[in-house]
C-alpha cells in the first residue's frame, strides 16, 4: 500500500526534510511587484532575503483551485492513502481550495483521502508533518495518524518574534496588532497561534539584539520540565542560531531539535530578521 502525507510550501519544510520523510509539497504563489513565482521551486529563500528591501510590492495567493486540481489528481492516481495537511484556513485559501478540488474529484479514483486544517503555519505546521511522516514510517494506520495530527494541532506552542512592525502594518490577519502599533516607539510585539488566527501573545521593550534570549522565560515557564520536540526558524540573520540550539539544548529536555529558514510566505509579512521557536510537550 502507498501512503502520502501531503502539506503546502508553508510549512517550511527544507528540500532535505522532505526527501527524508518522503513529504510532498504544494507551492503556494509569491507575487513580487507583479510577477508570481511559485514558492522555494521558481523563487529561493536566499535569493528572496538578498532582494527584500528591492521589492516594490510583496503578497501571497494561495494555491488556486486549477493548481491544487492537477496535484489532486496526479497524486490521487499514484497513492492508495493521503493525508493532506495545510496552513490555517484563516491564514490561507489553500485549505479550501483543496476541499473544493477533493470535493469535485472524490467520485474519479479509489485512493482514501483526508484534509485537515492545521490551524498553524510556519514550522509549527512542519512539526505537524515531520511527526505524521515518521507515524507512517512506522506503519501506523491511517486513522492514527488522523487523530495525531489533530492531537498535535491543539499542543504546538508557536513565538515568533518580530523586529520591526514596518511588514505588519498592512497585514490585515494578525489579532491585536492595532493596539501594539499605537503603542510607543521600540514596542516589538511576539506573534504566536490561537484557534488558526495569528495573535500578539506578549510585547516587548527590550534592546537585546536577539530577541529570543529575551522569551527564555516565557518558554521556560510553558514548557516545564516536559521533554519537548522544538523547532527554531530564521529569517536573513542567521548570526544567533546556533548559540540558540545550543541554550535550547541545555536548558530543556529536547527529544528532537529542528532548524528551518521562515519561507518567503512567511517573511513577507514578518519581515528579513524574524526569528521564531514552535513546540510541542511530550506526554511521557
Amino acid at each position: 500500500m502507498k501512503r502520502l502525507i501531503v502539506t503546502d510550501s508553508t510549512s517550511d519544510l527544507s528540500d532535505d526534510m522532505m526527501e527524508k520523510l518522503g513529504v510532498k509539497i504544494i507551492p503556494v504563489n509569491i507575487i513580487l511587484d507583479g510577477e508570481t513565482y511559485k514558492d522555494r521551486e521558481e523563487l529561493g529563500i536566499k535569493d528572496f532575503y538578498s532582494n527584500f528591501e528591492l521589492y516594490n510590492s510583496m503578497k501571497t495567493k494561495p494555491v488556486s483551485y486549477e493548481q491544487y486540481s492537477f496535484h489532486y489528481l496526479e497524486l490521487t492516481a499514484e497513492y492508495d492513502e493521503i493525508i493532506f495537511i495545510h496552513c490555517s484556513k484563516h491564514l490561507s485559501k489553500t485549505y479550501e481550495n483543496a476541499l473544493k478540488a477533493h470535493r469535485y474529484f472524490e467520485d474519479k479514483h479509489d485512493c482514501r483521502i483526508e484534509i485537515i486544517d492545521s490551524r498553524h503555519c510556519g514550522m509549527g505546521l512542519g512539526l505537524i508533518v515531520i511527526e505524521a511522516a515518521k507515524a507512517v514510517g512506522r506503519g501506523e494506520s491511517f486513522e492514527d495518524i488522523i487523530r495525531l495530527v489533530n492531537d498535535l494541532s491543539e499542543r504546538i506552542t508557536t513565538y515568533m518574534t518580530v523586529p520591526s512592525l514596518k511588514y505588519l502594518r498592512a497585514n490585515q490577519k494578525i489579532s491585536g496588532l492595532k493596539s501594539v502599533i499605537g503603542n510607543v516607539m521600540g514596542i516589538k510585539p511576539v506573534l504566536g497561534f490561537n484557534d488558526g488566527r495569528i495573535v500578539v501573545k506578549t510585547k516587548l521593550t527590550g534592546k537585546s539584539e536577539n530577541l529570543l534570549l529575551d522569551l527564555i522565560d516565557h518558554i521556560k515557564e510553558d514548557i516545564g520540565e516536559s521533554p519537548v520536540t522544538i523547532a527554531l526558524a530564521h529569517a536573513r540573520d542567521t548570526r544567533y542560531v546556533s548559540d540558540l540550539v545550543s541554550t535550547f539544548k541545555k536548558m530543556f529536555d529536547c527529544r528532537q531539535m529542528y532548524t528551518a529558514y521562515f519561507g518567503p510566505s512567511v517573511g513577507i509579512s514578518t519581515g528579513p530578521d524574524t526569528m521564531g521557536v514552535s513546540f510541542f510537550k511530550h506526554r511521557s
